[in-house]
C-alpha cells in the first residue's frame, strides 16, 4: 500500500553460504554475516534491504512501516560488530535462523539500529511452519515480541494497540445478520454478508488491521498450498 515513492522493489534470491557485510551509518561497513540457510525475497530501494523474504526451512520474515511508535538504540561504534541495521534485519535472520524460537534468541545478541537517524523505524513479523507468528517492535531502545495467534499486521499505532482495538468491532460475524423488530416493524438484511455490517473500509492501518483479521479469520480453510493461494484472491 506504500504510494510515497518509488521503492525499486527487486526479487532478490541469496543462496546459502553468501556472504554479505552490514552497514553502518556513514556509508560504512561492519561485520561480514554468512548465510547458513538460502532464502529468496522482495528488496527495497537496494538489494540488501530485503523488506520480505522465506528461507529454505521455511522461515519467514517482513517488516513493516512503524513511523512514530518505535524507537531503535542509538549507533555506537564500541559494539559496531553486533550492531545491524533495521533494513537487513530480515536478511540476517533468514540467513541464520530456522524457526522463531531462534529469532528471538538470536535478536537478543545485536543492536538493531538506523542507518539514517532521519528515517522512520519499522516493525517486523516472524513465521515458522510450526505455525507459530510472532511480531517484534523495538520501542525506548528495547526489543518486544508478541505472540501473534492472529497472524495479522499492518503499520503504526503498535501490534498490542491493535489487538485492542479489535474489541471494538465486537458486533461482527461471518455470515448474514438475523431480522431485527424495531417497534412494529421488522428489520432484514438486503443480502448475504451483513454480519460483517461497519467493517472499516478506509486503508489507514487499523482499518486495514480489522479487515485482514476478520476475512482470515472467517476463510474456509484449504487442504493445500495452492488452494489456499487462490483462496486468498477471493
Amino acid at each position: 500500500e506504500w504510494g510515497g515513492s518509488n521503492l525499486n522493489s527487486r526479487y532478490v534470491v541469496v543462496p546459502r553460504g553468501y556472504t554479505q557485510p552490514i552497514l553502518l551509518p556513514g556509508g560504512k561497513q561492519g561485520t561480514l554475516f554468512t548465510a547458513q540457510y538460502g532464502y529468496v525475497g522482495l528488496a527495497v530501494e537496494q538489494k540488501e534491504f530485503i523488506a520480505e523474504g522465506l528461507n529454505e526451512v521455511g522461515l519467514s520474515a517482513g517488516l513493516f512501516y512503524f513511523p512514530k511508535y518505535g524507537e531503535y538504540e542509538k549507533y555506537d561504534a564500541a559494539v559496531r560488530d553486533k550492531s545491524i541495521s533495521d533494513l537487513q534485519l530480515v536478511s540476517w535472520l533468514l540467513g541464520e535462523c530456522s524457526n522463531v524460537e531462534e529469532v528471538k534468541e538470536a535478536v537478543k545478541k545485536v543492536h538493531v539500529i538506523n542507518i539514517d537517524p532521519r528515517a522512520s523505524t519499522v516493525h517486523w513479523r516472524f513465521a515458522d511452519v510450526s505455525g507459530r507468528q510472532v511480531v517484534l517492535e523495538i520501542i525506548n531502545g528495547q526489543p518486544r515480541f508478541y505472540e501473534n495467534k492472529l497472524g495479522v499486521l499492518t503499520n503504526s499505532p503498535g501490534f498490542d494497540w491493535q489487538m485492542t482495538n479489535l474489541n471494538n468491532y465486537v458486533n461482527l460475524f461471518p455470515g448474514t445478520a438475523p431480522n431485527q423488530q424495531l417497534g412494529n416493524i421488522e428489520l432484514s438484511s438486503f443480502g448475504a454478508g451483513s454480519g460483517f455490517l461497519g467493517i472499516p473500509g478506509d486503508v489507514t492501518p487499523p482499518s486495514r488491521f480489522v479487515r485482514a483479521a476478520f476475512y482470515q479469520a472467517s476463510a474456509p480453510q484449504q487442504e493445500t498450498a495452492l488452494e489456499t493461494v487462490f483462496q486468498c484472491f477471493q
